[in-house]
């Protein structure tokens, strides 16, 4: 069995993902509910709020990696949102360590974007980065919401 020399190099790779990768990944998330479609080289997402108010905060999780778990950090900021009002939006910033497989990388940050669209919550902007200054992959989500009136 012959190994892939790419998968091996990007799994080495610091930084910013190829384009190729990251290119896949993206389009594989909806922009339903986004003024204008987020892709790959926008600084900032473009959102509509139809309220006077709107709230935001985050949340950092060490260890993302077990199946369910982007679902629980979701439904936790929910929960958090509810004496507030509703959260829009959700901005997930995904770090992780070198030697992380395509594989791996893929499927957590479609599991970040599947969680978010299962509980209604728009991907508004995210980053995702594989880097030596964490130990585990991280996740840095970023809601915004409409405050109850």
């Amino acid at each position: 069995m012959g190994t892939n020399n790419s998968d091996t190099e990007d799994s080495k790779h610091e930084g910013k993902l190829a384009i190729d990768v990251l290119e896949s990944i993206l389009d594989s998330i909806p922009t339903t509910g986004l003024p204008m479609p987020n892709r790959m080289g926008m600084d900032a997402a473009i959102v509509r709020v139809d309220s006077e108010k709107i709230f935001c905060f985050s949340k950092v999780e060490f260890g993302l990696g077990e199946k369910g778990a982007a679902d629980d950090i979701i439904s936790e900021m929910e929960n958090r949102a509810s004496e507030f009002g509703k959260i829009i939006v959700i901005d997930p910033v995904v770090l992780f360590p070198p030697g992380s497989s395509i594989e791996i990388i893929k499927r957590v940050v479609s599991e970040v974007a599947e969680a978010a669209r299962n509980h209604g919550i728009i991907v508004g902007k995210g980053h995702t980065e594989t880097t030596s200054k964490v130990k585990a992959t991280t996740l840095i989500a970023t809601v915004l919401g409409s405050v109850n009136k």
